[in-house]
């Protein structure tokens, strides 16, 4: 089971059986249709996620339909329905956790943003979210960060390591960086 991953889809139009169908021929997928308009699939987490930008330009060109994905990380434990509300706001598109995170922050989704930062906040401590920030602060310079925390670069970055393995938000890389930034520093 911890080989799995799931991706939800919020389809824009009436149409939404056709996408459906479309969906649940690629064989890598298992396809369950939730609420209205609402998809969840569920597939090994080892499948490029590719494959969900090349099926929406199928969707696109093919059936005149559009949808946005949000690829859920595979220990994500967050209520799923509070995402799948703000999908339908989000402009079409294919998203990550890192590139869901700025979205809603831009979108200035007060609640889903609180409550997000919560769940970070209890899913790690204070300290190793403060250490993440202190390492976006110093221009993710692990050797700056270490002198102005003062840590052991071992202990920096054990806790990055930590931190990225558990969320799949790397924060070494300016995606992962900015997603966690603007999330705690809005």
């Amino acid at each position: 089971m911890e080989d799995l991953r799931k991706a939800y889809l919020y389809i824009k139009g009436n149409n939404g059986n056709e996408v459906i169908s479309f969906l649940e021929t690629y064989r890598e997928f298992d396809v369950n249709k939730l609420l209205d308009g609402y998809v969840e699939i569920i597939y090994e987490k080892d499948i490029d996620p590719e494959i969900f930008v090349k099926a929406r330009k199928i969707a696109i060109e093919e059936l005149y339909q559009d949808f946005i994905a949000f690829i859920s990380p595979v220990k994500f434990d967050f209520r799923i329905n509070e995402v799948l509300e703000v999908l339908p706001i989000l402009n079409p598109g294919i998203y990550t956790i890192e590139t869901f995170l700025p979205a809603i922050v831009l979108l200035n989704e007060a609640v889903l943003i609180a409550k997000l930062r919560d769940y970070y906040f209890n899913r790690f401590s204070s300290e190793t979210i403060d250490t993440i920030l202190g390492f976006i602060n110093s221009n993710m310079n692990a050797s700056k960060t270490a002198k102005t925390l003062y840590m052991h670069r071992n202990t920096l970055n054990y806790r990055l390591d930590n931190f990225i393995n558990k969320t799949e938000i790397d924060v070494r890389k300016f995606k992962g960086a900015i997603a966690i930034y603007l999330l705690f520093k809005r």
